[in-house]
């Protein structure tokens, strides 16, 4: 394509020669009349030049290059990676998770109780909120999906109402002893390599000593022991991020079966929060060196049948005729 530009800058285009004579006294005169100009004026106009620039003014400097941020492991991704690499590659190298997750009735039980919860806790609690004031706010938080119909959703609903109406009771039978600390609230330490986190549903500080009491909701348990507490992943990197920030503090973790309205706890020595801390840290390092372009799929029978993505585990299994049915033990109907 021609350039257009350089059509309209060629050469003048054909005229009798005085009037090429005239044009070029023209710009002789105004050539001498600028630099006349030139010496009147000290700072002299010319292209570039920016009035409101000072004549010694230097370019910036380009900002230095941010650091890279640490990678940041919580309770869920190391228990996905523990229960199954592919499961931690599909969702947190290959990020295909948004594809094959579906809304399942437990989940969105559990959000619509614990966002009821924290706004009770943020409002005051038992002293300020009342008890149906409570199942109101829940109603306004509900949410409808993985329900299988709508006779499954009004019955969790009024499930919900029963679960509130204990709690609110509970809570107003410790007032006196404890006031909220945090609540809903994202904890972190440095590991070195990596960045230990975990968002927790409420630490309470207790009046008498000054104890730090973190408190997990589980909103399909009916029961649960201390042994329970002690040996949940969750509850472990909990306390340990709680001592972490709070050191001066004892700490230790109980967790709220919602459904039943009983709650357990449990406690880890310092020696034994050191230990977990080298553990996790050889976990997190073991993942940030993990090769998961080599990992593959391996029926894990209890793991599989539970996991959104056991489709796509099972047609790479049928490529290489692997007989997953009998391995994983499931029934598939005929």
């Amino acid at each position: 394509m021609p350039n257009r530009v350089g059509a309209l800058l060629a050469a003048p285009s054909q005229s009798s020669g005085a009037a090429q004579s005239r044009q070029h006294g023209q710009e002789a005169d105004n050539t001498a009349r600028t630099r006349g100009r030139s010496k009147q004026r000290p700072y002299g106009f010319f292209v570039g030049y920016n009035p409101l620039m000072p004549a010694t003014a230097t370019p910036k400097k380009p900002a230095p290059p941010k650091k890279p941020r640490k990678p940041e492991f919580s309770p869920t991704r190391l228990r996905s990676f523990l229960s199954c690499p592919m499961m931690y590659r599909l969702d947190y190298v290959d990020k295909v998770g948004k594809f094959y997750h579906r809304a399942r009735a437990g989940f969105t039980f559990g959000s619509t109780l614990h966002q009821a919860l924290q706004t009770f806790h943020e409002d005051g609690g038992s002293a300020v909120v009342s008890a149906p004031e409570l199942v109101a706010k829940m109603e306004t938080v509900w949410q409808s999906q993985g329900y299988e119909s709508a006779a499954h959703e009004a019955d969790h609903k009024v499930e919900a109402a029963r679960i509130l109406e204990t709690y609110h009771a509970a809570s107003e039978a410790r007032a006196e002893e404890t006031r909220p600390f945090l609540i809903e609230k994202m904890l972190k330490w440095d590991m070195g390599p990596f960045v230990l986190t975990g968002r927790i549903d409420r630490i309470d500080e207790h009046l008498s000593d000054g104890a730090l009491e973190i408190v997990d909701y589980k909103s399909g348990r009916m029961g649960v022991t201390e042994a329970d507490v002690k040996s949940a992943l969750a509850m472990s990197v909990y306390q340990l991020l709680a001592k972490r920030n709070n050191p001066d503090r004892r700490v230790y973790a109980t967790i709220h079966a919602l459904r039943g309205g009983v709650t357990a706890s449990a406690s880890y020595t310092d020696e034994e929060l050191l230990e977990l801390e080298e553990d996790l840290r050889g976990i997190g390092i073991t993942i940030l060196e993990k090769d998961f372009e080599a990992v593959r799929p391996v029926p894990l029978p209890d793991v599989c049948p539970w996991c959104d993505f056991l489709p796509l585990c099972t047609r790479a299994w049928k490529r290489e005729g692997r007989d997953y049915v009998e391995e994983l033990a499931l029934k598939i109907p005929e």
